[in-house]
């Protein structure tokens, strides 16, 4: 049960054109994300290029983010067919998001499913989000989460730490 007591939905609409897919299990789908050296850099805090992540780092990684709270797949609407291009966790402590397929980086994708992921959590009860970490070279992140009123709490030299209260 990723989140206590609480039945994870199969589908949540973002918007006509976004959704969010349960995880089902097809930790495969998310292994070329994880393979770009972006998203390995500003996910996972791996500075070397040439580092790749492999099957196994993606499905232990996904299998701990299943346990520990709502894991999706971002889904964008292209010729009638829904293609996953990154995946999310809803969870009240540190909700990781990846936008893994490049053309979708910058547009404001990983905005609009933050929302959804403030106003999920508020749905549920929880009144603050906590220890949301982004790496200091992640500046699309930072504006994001500043942008939608996270405060910087705290950081360490690599990474910068923020909180939301959900009950403004």
């Amino acid at each position: 049960m990723p989140l206590p007591n609480i039945n994870q939905p199969e589908m949540i609409i973002v918007n006509p054109n976004i959704r969010l897919r349960k995880y089902d299990g097809n930790y495969k789908l998310g292994l070329p994300w994880y393979q770009d050296p972006y998203v390995i850099h500003n996910s996972e805090g791996i500075l070397d290029e040439s580092k790749k992540l492999d099957l196994d780092y993606v499905k232990g990684m996904y299998s701990w983010l299943n346990e520990h709270g709502e894991l999706y797949f971002i889904e964008i609407l292209e010729n009638n067919f829904y293609r996953p291009i990154g995946d999310v966790t809803i969870k009240p402590e540190n909700p990781p998001i990846a936008i893994g397929v490049k053309q979708y980086r910058g547009i404001g994708v990983g905005t609009v499913v933050m929302k959804v992921v403030i106003e999920r959590l508020k749905t549920l009860g929880y009144v603050k989000i906590s220890n949301s970490t982004i790496y200091k070279w992640n500046t699309s992140s930072i504006k994001m989460h500043e942008k939608l009123g996270f405060i910087r709490v705290n950081e360490t030299e690599n990474e910068y730490f923020y909180d939301l209260n959900l009950s403004d």
